[in-house]
């Protein structure tokens, strides 16, 4: 007697085979923002097949001077985290000023987490990836303006994890305290903010 696998199985069993060929990433760490090349090196950021240095380059985003006192950079979806590598889909120059829009790379690829730049529109540090989770930091700084967690003056110090539209980070102080949560509402739009 003869076996006969369905069409279906068939197409599972390829996608699972390409799947497996592919750099392994937790479900918890899918990522769902947009964020930008921070890369002050002027060759540009390196885009990678995989995330490590060890991984082939297979782009490079540069930013654009449009002569103005403003540079702007590439522009993608982050799509994944691992390692200290965020994976990135289709990267673009947006329409910003006298630089038309272009397609700088095309995706996926991985670039390092410490060359990728978003502006924090929630001001709340959360103890986990969602609305309803406990505040452990609010770092707005309109009704503090003593506040050493200030918004605008903390900086990342750390990415450790995804979770959809939010992002495990340690924060770090001009003091140089240090916080670990979670962020969300974050705006890669480099002229204005997004809310």
């Amino acid at each position: 007697m003869t076996m006969r696998f369905p069409l279906l199985t068939q197409a599972l069993a390829a996608l699972l085979l390409v799947a497996t060929a592919l750099p392994a990433v937790s479900a918890s760490n899918i990522c769902d923002f947009r964020g930008y090349s921070d890369d002050k090196d002027p060759a540009g950021t390196n885009v990678r097949s995989g995330p490590g240095t060890d991984h082939e380059i297979i782009g490079v985003l540069k930013a654009v001077d449009d002569g103005s006192d403003y540079g702007w950079s590439p522009e993608f979806p982050v799509l994944a985290f691992k390692d200290g590598w965020f994976q990135i889909g289709d990267a673009r120059i947006e329409d910003y000023g006298d630089v038309p829009p272009d397609k700088v790379f095309t995706g996926p690829g991985w670039v390092s987490s410490k060359l990728v730049l978003f502006d924090i529109e929630d001001p709340l540090l959360r103890d986990g990836p969602s609305l309803d989770a406990a505040t452990v930091l609010d770092m707005n700084s309109l009704y503090d303006p003593g506040n050493a967690w200030n918004l605008a003056d903390i900086r990342l110090q750390t990415v450790h994890a995804c979770g959809g539209p939010f992002l495990e980070v340690t924060v770090i102080n001009p003091t140089g305290q240090t916080k670990r949560g979670w962020i969300t509402d974050l705006c890669a739009n480099q002229a204005t903010t997004c809310s």
